[in-house]
């Protein structure tokens, strides 16, 4: 697995973007990682995988989303 980005959501959960391989494919996965007792940050089921085809759509969906909250954008 190979870690793209990681945005901070709060003081225990990261939004971890990272590519990661599954039957020989690579898929990007956007997963929420929250901080364990021990400090430690693990993967929570709250997330999504995607096909790399699938990239662009769910770029220009965001887009979309964003300019519909500010049109300046």
């Amino acid at each position: 697995m190979t870690t793209i980005v990681e945005l901070r959501r709060s003081a225990s959960e990261r939004l971890r973007i990272t590519l990661r391989e599954y039957h020989g494919r690579t898929f990007i996965d956007m997963r929420v990682w929250f901080a364990t007792g021990s400090g430690e940050y693990q993967a929570s089921s709250k997330g999504i995988t995607l096909r790399p085809e699938q990239v662009a759509e769910v770029c220009q969906g965001l887009m979309l989303a964003a300019r519909a909250i500010d049109p300046v954008r």
